[in-house]
């Protein structure tokens, strides 16, 4: 009897403590940069959706961005619209600091009325670095408010070794990134504003009744299956960089390439990179946004003593391509949390853990409020399980 309760005892034990479940599904790490060589100081290879990384290589070496720059004034451009802070119908003046920058330009003049929608246009197709400047003034006063709020988003995104010290990305020792943290606002950009799509992959642009045609400086854009942007940059000092997204049957991928020697480099690196990615990956949704799991949270002085959890997002993985079946861990770490508990509060992490590494984190959510329990529950609560306790120790 004793022999028996102990196993009893033992699997309990075991079932309440582990929240580590596998799943028969595949996903692969990011591969070394021996399997692609890659001519370029620093490239960048993510799943769009999740961040899953399918390459590197010098990812968190310091660089110059030139113009891709810009795609910080284009995420913040997207949020103030989303904010209601601005139109795309918004007439943006063209500011005598605009009108006298250097650089790829749209030949803006103060005379000229063009709106928001405009310059956004003019920063995706030439990269124009008077278009940028006068979008920084319209939306902070000037330039080096602007700047600071780049920087603070940065901050705010996790780019943890990128400063900027102008809005187009002039070169300034000082004005660094990393091909990581490019990656990190392309992928915000993209994913929740979407839309931006639409205007990187125009590939020509004609304005002042056809005085002016503008190409633009994405070389792949109709010349690579599924791209649809992003952003290049070019100086001196940064050589010739990429950031590109593309899609194809629903899986977008975010390259960058960082420092190639040439422009035609860039263009074939960026294609190295993207065919890596669509011959090497598919990707596969384990669940989605909102999905029960079947494990619970623990709430310390809840109603409850659990609240059901589910995933704040889709969750995805890429896969090998052809091994659908490789083994990937799911990993559930609770955090502490004390009632009362709302629907939608962070309650805990889902890791997806492949040959020991963690390829992605998402975070769980509670799918349903648990009010703080009364004394009276809570008194007997502690009573029943002081009882337990005692009983599961005379069969140790």
């Amino acid at each position: 009897m004793k022999k028996w309760m102990n196993k009893w005892a033992s699997v309990f034990l075991a079932v309440v403590l582990v929240a580590t479940v596998t799943f028969t599904s595949s996903a692969p790490q990011a591969r070394a940069a021996d399997d692609l060589s890659i001519d370029a100081p620093a490239a960048y290879l993510i799943d769009a959706k999740t961040g899953q990384v399918l390459y590197a290589k010098n990812e968190n070496a310091k660089r110059y961005p030139a113009s891709t720059t810009k795609l910080m004034t284009l995420l913040l451009v997207e949020e103030a619209i989303a904010q209601g802070k601005a139109k795309l119908t918004d007439v943006v003046p063209v500011s005598q600091e605009a009108y006298n920058i250097g650089g790829s330009s749209a030949y803006l003049d103060p005379r000229e009325k063009w709106t928001l929608e405009d310059m956004i246009k003019f920063i995706c197709v030439p990269s124009a670095n008077d278009a940028d400047v006068a979008v920084a003034d319209y939306l902070a006063g000037n330039e080096a408010e602007f700047v600071r709020k780049m920087n603070e988003k940065a901050k705010e995104l996790g780019m943890t070794n990128t400063h900027f010290t102008d809005a187009s990305g002039l070169h300034n020792p000082d004005h660094y990134t990393t091909a990581h943290d490019l990656s990190i606002v392309a992928r915000e950009l993209v994913t929740k504003y979407p839309q931006i799509l639409k205007y990187t992959s125009i590939p020509k642009l004609v304005v002042r009744d056809g005085k002016n045609i503008f190409e633009n400086t994405n070389k792949l854009l109709g010349n690579y299956d599924g791209l649809d942007g992003l952003k290049t940059g070019f100086t001196d000092q940064a050589g010739y960089n990429l950031v590109s997204t593309a899609e194809r049957n629903g899986f977008r991928v975010i390259g960058v390439i960082l420092g190639a020697a040439n422009d035609d480099k860039r263009v074939s690196e960026t294609r190295k990179l993207l065919d890596y990615a669509f011959n090497n990956f598919t990707e596969k949704q384990l669940y989605k946004k909102d999905q029960p799991l079947s494990q619970m949270a623990p709430v310390e002085k809840g109603k409850d003593k659990e609240v059901p959890v589910a995933p704040n997002t889709d969750v995805y993985v890429a896969l090998p391509a052809g091994q659908a079946n490789a083994k990937v861990d799911q990993k559930i770490t609770f955090d502490s949390v004390t009632a009362p508990i709302k629907k939608g509060q962070k309650v805990g992490t889902l890791s997806l853990v492949y040959n020991g590494k963690v390829l992605n984190n998402v975070d769980l959510v509670a799918t349903q409020d648990d009010d703080k329990g009364s004394w009276i529950r809570l008194f007997f609560r502690g009573i029943f399980e002081g009882i337990t306790k005692t009983v599961k120790g005379w069969f140790k």
